[in-house]
């Protein structure tokens, strides 16, 4: 059946609607290239109207084409050629065209499908034109961004990496692989076990579950590269789609190997330090400036203020002995302005004084502010007593050679006056005679004493005596003193064993003990004296009496030279029994509370030592 002349005007008019509605560019090519149809979107892609292309020939269109590269292409190369030419369909190819309807480069879209009339050869080509214009825009900024995220991250000293689901592999940049000669293959495809072993990979698998569920994390490992330990930190971030689902992992990993050292270098060091200051016979310690809070304070405190490590230690300025407080006080404020050094004494609680030397020194923020203070503290008490010791010695010292000088002076009369007195004797009682010539050889005695302190290094001759006799003979010779004095005495004397001593010398520091025990006892009282054994090696003689008592300050100095307790007293006769008792390798102590009394031991060997 024949289609008549108006049921042909339909079907075009159908086909012409159908052309229309797509939303595709289409153009009907006769094989001579003049354009039999264009409707409007491939107007609109093509920037020419509908007048401009229908009955013109392709050829004699105003614009260029270009492939993706921008390179030109020819007529003949066009895919409505090829399809002439071949008769076959080309699909999906993308070309540039540039004219003067168009606002930079057009990129297209074009396919193209032959029809036929006849068997032989394609009678029309249909064209489809997509405008990929603003996907093209699209890509090419993603291909931009791209090349800028890559040059970034393969500029970044840290490593860039990505994992899917599954802990493969997926991305990996950055400089640290060119830095060890690792090329990205060795990770890429790859599961963490793979890479990095199972002993390490077992800690990363488990932090990146966690990234998994949506938390980012901070992760630290280590791993051993051409015999050196490397350290590494990773900050780990879920990858999540438009759904908010997580598809994957993102980490920074950062090379830490020189920090990690040098902490673990501070570390040590730290720990050296705490080793030496814990060790160490000073004390180290670091207090708050404004609140005087006690930070760090190392143990050797504990001997020095003779406290119990459960008991409360505040600060190192503690427990100051009265007199230097106000000095400390002002030391204290001083400490902001620089280092600083101060030497004070302490009272421990048996009240036993040490001397403290501290030097201090300010810390300050960052904003120069002074926020602590710390230093060195040492027990400097057996160095004052060795300054005090070289004091007396050099006032001994002076002692000696007066007393070489009077001792001198005084021997000669003495020496004519004995000789008097005995060719006296037989005109006096005999028991005054003996009287007056036994004080003269006590008078001699003390001269030699004196001599003691100006030739300590004399000759001697030691024999081997119990002390108990000249206790006993101290007593006897004291008793009318004593009686005066409403004073008496009790004696506990044991059996000791004998010393090895020059007699008299001892005999003098026993009456100089017992005398100064009389003359203290102002209101009278007892005095007792006690005689042992201590350590099998020593003998002691312990004086202890009623009398007012001797301040600690006063404590201090006794011995010294020139220095006594008693209104007339010069301070020698302590000293010259001090040097006798240091000659015979003893020692003298005393302790003594004011109102209460005093009590002096002296210890003495049962050998003479080297």
């Amino acid at each position: 059946m024949k289609n008549t002349p108006a049921k042909l005007q339909d079907n075009n008019e159908i086909m012409y609607t159908l052309y229309e509605a797509v939303s595709s560019g289409i153009i009907v090519l006769e094989r001579t290239n003049r354009i039999l149809l264009a409707n409007k979107k491939a107007c609109e892609i093509l920037g020419l109207s509908k007048s401009e292309m229908e009955g013109s020939f392709l050829y004699n269109m105003p614009f260029e084409v270009m492939d993706q590269l921008k390179n030109k292409v020819s007529f003949e190369e066009l895919p409505s050629q090829t399809t002439i030419r071949t008769g076959t369909e080309v699909n999906n190819c993308e070309i540039g065209i540039t004219g003067k309807g168009l606002n930079g480069i057009r990129w297209i879209l074009v396919s193209t499908k032959p029809i036929f009339l006849t068997e032989k050869k394609a009678d029309h080509i249909v064209i489809t034109l997509v405008d990929i214009t603003a996907r093209k825009q699209t890509e090419q900024a993603l291909s931009h961004s791209q090349e800028r995220f890559l040059s970034l991250v393969d500029s970044m000293e840290d490593t860039v990496f990505t994992l899917d689901e599954n802990l493969i592999h997926t991305g990996i940049y950055g400089k640290w692989m060119e830095k060890h000669n690792i090329t990205p293959e060795y990770f890429l495809g790859k599961s963490l076990k793979e890479v990095f072993g199972e002993t390490i990979a077992e800690g990363q698998e488990k932090v990146c579950q966690l990234v998994l569920k949506g938390k980012s994390q901070v992760y630290e490992w280590s791993n051993v590269r051409d015999g050196e330990r490397l350290y590494y930190q990773a900050i780990l971030s879920p990858i999540k789609n438009e759904q908010g689902q997580v598809e994957g992992i993102v980490g920074v990993s950062r090379d830490i190997s020189e920090n990690k050292r040098m902490e673990i270098g501070l570390l040590e060091s730290e720990e050296r330090f705490r080793q030496f200051a814990e060790n160490a016979k000073d004390v180290f310690w670091m207090e708050d400036y404004k609140s005087r809070t006690l930070i760090y304070v190392s143990k050797a405190y504990q001997k020095i203020w003779d406290i119990d490590e459960t008991e409360t230690f505040s600060s190192v300025f503690t427990n100051i002995y009265p007199d230097d407080q106000s000095e400390v006080q002002g030391f204290i404020q001083s400490i902001a302005g620089g280092e600083s050094q101060i030497e004070y004494r302490i009272q421990s609680k048996n009240r036993k004084v040490r001397w403290i030397r501290t030097r201090a020194f300010p810390i300050t923020n960052d904003r120069g502010e002074v926020y602590r203070i710390a230093g060195i503290s040492e027990d400097i008490t057996e160095l004052k007593e060795k300054e005090e010791l070289l004091r007396k010695s050099d006032k001994l010292t002076v002692v000696g050679e007066l007393a070489a000088g009077i001792a001198h002076e005084i021997r000669n009369p003495l020496t004519s006056i004995k000789g008097f007195v005995q060719l006296m004797k037989q005109d006096m009682d005999d028991l005054h005679s003996e009287i007056i010539l036994s004080e003269m050889d006590r008078i001699e005695s003390i001269i030699t004493e004196f001599l003691v302190l100006a030739k300590p290094h004399q000759a001697t001759v030691f024999q081997h005596r119990n002390v108990n006799d000249f206790i006993r003979q101290t007593i006897t010779l004291l008793d009318s003193e004593a009686n005066l004095n409403n004073v008496q005495f009790r004696t506990m004397l044991k059996d000791v064993p004998q010393i090895l001593c020059e007699g008299n010398q001892i005999k003098q520091v026993i009456i100089n003990v017992i005398k100064n025990a009389i003359e203290s006892m102002l209101y009278g009282g007892t005095i007792t004296v006690e005689t042992g054994t201590f350590d099998e090696s020593y003998v002691f003689i312990k004086v202890t009496d009623e009398g007012s008592g001797i301040s600690e300050e006063r404590l201090a100095r006794l011995g010294e030279p020139f220095y006594s307790n008693k209104e007339k007293g010069i301070g020698l006769g302590l000293m010259v029994s001090l040097k006798i008792i240091e000659n015979h390798h003893g020692n003298i102590t005393f302790e003594s509370m004011l109102d209460v009394g005093t009590t002096v031991t002296v210890l003495l060997p049962t050998k003479l030592l080297p």
